[in-house]
């Protein structure tokens, strides 16, 4: 029940709520005011003991981030390419302190695989269980996404504290939808628009990551 709450008008078929029964629109409604504001909400239950209930909400404006880039392309065509770098531990992460630490480092080397001022490392988005995920924006096609995975996965083998660390890594791209800008739209505009769709691509990213890992 917990992958269905959030759906809209669904109600669990208990009987022990039969007699204080809602509309099924309460769950609904919270996921709705969280996902516009690019947050995440799930839930943990186990049976007889409860459920949490857990809220993310981005501490940036993702189309304030992105804008600078949006800005240097003066085409009213962008190519976009969404880079996805995924960590996880062969033996487990031995806490949430060494998780952030071993993390940091990883970002600071995506940091390095970055040659241009187009290409963007995003912030944390949200949890993806047992493993760790990173965003990279760059602006450009295909070609070019296909050149930076392999630099990154490059940078990443060849790291010799991860290897010590027993970390694997994986780094695949997606290439987002050419947006256009029309001639009446003004950049503000542009951006918005570019940011929700590149937002929805790595909700699937996070979410596919959480059902496969659990």
């Amino acid at each position: 029940m917990t992958e269905r709450i959030f759906e809209r008008l669904f109600q669990t078929p208990d009987p022990a709520t039969a007699g204080r029964k809602g509309l099924g629109l309460g769950l609904f409604i919270c996921k709705e005011l969280v996902t516009r504001q690019g947050g995440q909400i799930w839930v943990r239950s186990v049976p007889g003991e409860g459920a949490v209930f857990s809220v993310t909400l981005p501490v940036f404006s993702l189309p304030h981030l992105i804008a600078p880039a949006f800005e240097r392309e003066r085409h009213t065509e962008v190519p976009i390419t969404l880079m996805v770098t995924e960590i996880g531990s062969q033996t487990g992460w031995l806490s949430e302190d060494v998780r952030a630490e071993q993390s940091q480092g990883v970002r600071d080397i995506l940091q390095r695989c970055m040659h241009s001022d187009l290409d963007i490392v995003l912030p944390k988005m949200g949890p993806a269980g047992a493993t760790e995920l990173f965003f990279i924006l760059a602006i450009t096609g295909e070609i070019g996404g296909e050149a930076i995975a392999m630099r990154i996965q490059e940078r990443m083998d060849g790291n010799e504290h991860l290897q010590k660390a027993g970390l694997t890594t994986s780094t695949s791209f997606r290439s987002v939808e050419t947006i256009k800008r029309s001639a009446s739209e003004s950049m503000k505009d542009f951006v918005e628009k570019a940011a929700m769709q590149i937002q929805e691509l790595m909700d699937e990213e996070i979410l596919s990551r959480m059902v496969k890992n659990g």
